[in-house]
């Protein structure tokens, strides 16, 4: 009977003290957490929101809607990202391009949409490059914004083939690498690892049956675990959920191949709905003479690639990049000599600080400048 007193008094303890613990815990969520109070509902509402397509992974629903990296209390009040109408990062364009414009579109991930710069900070790096070419005499110009965080090359070559023709472009510019990366470590075909995008299936972001929906709404203590619990499950980093296997050195030929193929792909097919392509390097912070503090930006787990194999893999898509540029006779642009390495100028291994988007727009529209004036010497002489 004694022996059994004290395992009750022992059980009343801890009882009571997981009660306490639960009660501050909920009291210092609620009030004294920078993020305030979250559900999955406000999660998404303030999340980008993307839609499955047919020709590459996702893409951004055609409805306005202002987003902020900034989820804290101060979400009303923070800066954001303006998705216009047309499902595109930036100030809204019409579908039939105006006589006269001359209509750039930028391809890319997660480093062209620039998820580190917002509005107040000019926007990101392709409206600064619109704004700059007007300020310096080009007022006809319109840069569209086609990044999605996310997408690789085939996926961009996807979209171009699918809508963006329509828009009528007269020139398309692409900027990917890090992304394409992520599948060098793999020779299985495209088609057996690209896997589309399920619209509700993120746990995080939806109630997940009606005693999970009361909890959320009355705890955020509840809340904060459960998305803990979720991150943990499905194995997510900064861009989505990591790959399974062990960080290495493999880059596979048949992957180098697959890049190839789609800037060969994306600059035949821009010439087919006459518009003059452009190749982009990838600016990144990653080189050879990194330092400790810049490794520990980079994301080795997305690409499952060691130091030196990561810089040799960007090395392969510099290298293809000009080699297709110079089979197919089409323009490059460059940044990576100016940008490659300043930690000034990233965030991590691609994503630019507003420094160093505000840097990169400077250099992409010298150099577009310089391209439009010599495809307009060129159809002048009868060439382009």
């Amino acid at each position: 009977m004694k022996f059994l007193k004290i395992i009750v008094t022992y059980f009343l303890i801890i009882f009571v003290t997981g009660i306490i613990a639960a009660v501050l815990g909920e009291i210092y969520v609620r009030f004294f957490s920078e993020y305030g109070r979250m559900t999955p509902v406000l999660s998404r509402e303030r999340s980008l929101e993307y839609e499955p397509a047919l020709f590459c992974r996702h893409i951004f629903p055609e409805k306005e809607k202002f987003v902020s990296e900034c989820i804290t209390k101060d979400y009303k009040e923070a800066p954001k990202y303006h998705i216009n109408a047309r499902g595109y990062r930036g100030k809204d364009f019409s579908p039939e391009k105006p006589l006269g414009t001359i209509r750039v579109i930028i391809y890319g991930g997660s480093s062209v949409f620039d998820t580190r710069t917002q509005v107040d900070e000019g926007g990101s790096w392709p409206e600064k490059v619109q704004n700059i070419l007007r300020q310096n005499g080009y007022p006809e110009v319109e840069v569209i914004n086609a990044g999605i965080p996310g997408h690789a090359s085939f996926d961009s070559l996807g979209r171009l083939f699918a809508r963006d023709h329509r828009y009528g472009p007269d020139y398309v510019v692409l900027y990917n690498g890090w992304n394409d990366i992520k599948y060098f470590h793999s020779s299985r075909p495209l088609i057996h690892q690209f896997k589309p995008f399920q619209k509700g299936r993120d746990p995080r972001l939806s109630y997940q049956n009606w005693l999970d929906k009361i909890l959320c709404r009355y705890s955020q203590l509840y809340e904060r675990l459960r998305s803990r619990y979720y991150n943990w499950k499905l194995n997510l980093g900064k861009e989505g959920i990591k790959p399974r296997g062990d960080v290495g050195s493999i880059i596979t030929e048949k992957s180098l191949e697959q890049f190839q193929l789609n800037l060969e792909m994306f600059l035949d097919l821009a010439r087919n709905i006459n518009a003059v392509p452009i190749l982009m390097t990838q600016a990144r912070l990653i080189t050879p003479d990194n330092s400790e503090s810049d490794k520990e930006k980079i994301g080795y787990g997305m690409v499952l690639l060691d130091h030196q194999s990561l810089c040799k893999a960007f090395s392969e898509v510099d290298r293809i990049i000009k080699v297709v540029a110079k089979e197919k006779d089409a323009a490059v642009i460059d940044p990576t000599d100016e940008l490659n390495g300043n930690s000034d100028y990233f965030t991590d291994h691609v994503h630019l600080t507003p420094k160093g988007s505000g840097r990169l727009a400077e250099l992409v529209a010298a150099d577009l400048a310089r391209i439009i004036v010599n495809t307009k010497k060129d159809d002048h002489s009868g060439g382009l």
